[in-house]
């Protein structure tokens, strides 16, 4: 099945109610243009996947580049102990 919100696909027998967004398929609202248009911006609206810039904080871009650069430290570290105790 596809759904009708965020275009997700998941498969027929495992129910109606999509796993991501949880939009029912079978529901009274299911044929409604205007409830799926709502649902879709409502969806839009709490996803990074359209505006990443809006909810990604500095933090969190940090954060990575911080974990390598404790990874590269420690590599140093370790091969200067290694070259010592050769």
């Amino acid at each position: 099945m596809k759904c009708q919100v965020c275009l997700a696909g998941w498969p027929a027998g495992t129910g109606t109610v999509c796993p991501q967004c949880g939009w029912d398929a079978a529901g009274p609202l299911a044929r409604d243009t205007r409830a799926v248009l709502a649902a879709r911006e409502a969806f839009k609206a709490r996803t990074t996947a359209y505006a990443p810039d809006s909810r990604v904080t500095g933090r969190d871009k940090l954060v990575p580049w911080l974990g390598l650069g404790l990874g590269v430290v420690l590599l140093l570290v370790v091969l200067v102990a290694c070259r010592a105790i050769l």
